[in-house]
């Protein structure tokens, strides 16, 4: 088979820019719209444009949303099509996630230099560098592209009014409300810390219609080993071939806020805990008839802090 499109798919915050940024910088994929990490093509019915590719290279989108989305899932071409799925520690991947939220507006050295990274990134690659000052806009345009355009002002009112509740509260108290919401609604809260957290969900979604061997679910710092980068390339690509490590880069958790990290081993989280180690355990047994298992995903962080305390 012949690889013509690869999807990142998910999660949010668990080193999905970095990867696809080696990805396009070691000639493995050319993004799918040009300059675009996240394009969310395929999270409407929208006509857009259809790319041919260059040459040889699958066209790449790594919009980070797609795995929660059943709808944008139903919408990827079906064939010819590899998926990747990063995950991360649960707790570390939702503060981060809440942090990133937190900092819209923060006019610091630390803030700044955050986005400035991705401008240095985006040399490398071709695509539009973030800037702090039109980082909500960014966020609340991917909310748009979810709905049709008789609805974008009362989706931009509402994204508008989540990001401030974010401002406005701590993250025990964005975890409680978005708790709630989903227990009422069924459904999560735009820029969710939790909802990307959950990760049986997400591969059941992309299951009802890839086959098991289309999906790698890794832990991208694994690829630091070069065997475990070429089996990798090997399942994503189908191509033979030695890579650079994947890149460290700048992350929100060198910024600092004015609420101090939590300790996620504290009583307080006992019951979401519970919630995070069932939904593990049920993902896992998923994970297992994928391309490459569960050969690369780091146990011991998914399993951090989620024993009985």
């Amino acid at each position: 088979m012949t690889i013509k499109n690869v999807f990142i798919a998910g999660m949010a915050k668990c080193g999905t820019t970095a990867l696809s940024e080696w990805m396009v910088v070691n000639g493995l994929a050319e993004d799918r719209l040009p300059g675009e990490k996240e394009p969310y093509l395929f999270s409407n019915d929208e006509a857009h444009p259809a790319r041919l590719r260059s040459g040889d290279l699958p066209l790449l989108d790594a919009s980070v949303g797609y795995a929660t989305d059943p709808a944008a899932v139903q919408r990827l071409p079906e064939h010819d099509t590899s998926l990747v799925l990063c995950l991360r520690n649960q707790f570390d991947r939702m503060w981060s996630t809440y942090k990133m939220f937190k900092i819209d507006r923060m006019d610091t050295p630390q803030v700044r230099d955050y986005f400035l990274s991705f401008q240095a990134q985006g040399n490398s690659t071709g695509r539009k560098p973030r800037d702090s000052d039109d980082f909500s806009d960014f966020l609340i345009d991917i909310c748009r592209k979810h709905y049709p355009r008789r609805s974008h002002l009362i989706v931009e009112d509402y994204a508008r009014q989540e990001l401030e509740h974010i401002r406005t509260h701590t993250f025990m108290q964005r975890l409680e409300y978005e708790l709630a919401f989903y227990l009422s609604r069924r459904h999560f809260p735009f820029f969710s810390a939790l909802s990307s957290s959950f990760y049986y969900t997400p591969l059941k979604t992309l299951l009802a219609k890839y086959l098991p061997s289309d999906i790698a679910v890794i832990s991208v710092h694994h690829l630091d080993d070069a065997d475990a980068r070429r089996r990798f390339v090997d399942a994503v690509f189908e191509k033979s071939v030695d890579t650079p490590p994947v890149p460290v880069v700048f992350t929100s958790s060198e910024i600092a806020i004015d609420e101090a990290r939590p300790d996620f081993n504290d009583r307080a989280f006992d019951t979401l805990r519970a919630c995070l180690r069932y939904d593990l355990l049920q993902a896992r047994s998923l994970i297992a008839s994928t391309r490459l298992g569960d050969s690369l995903l780091d146990h011991a962080e998914l399993d951090r802090y989620l024993a009985t305390t």
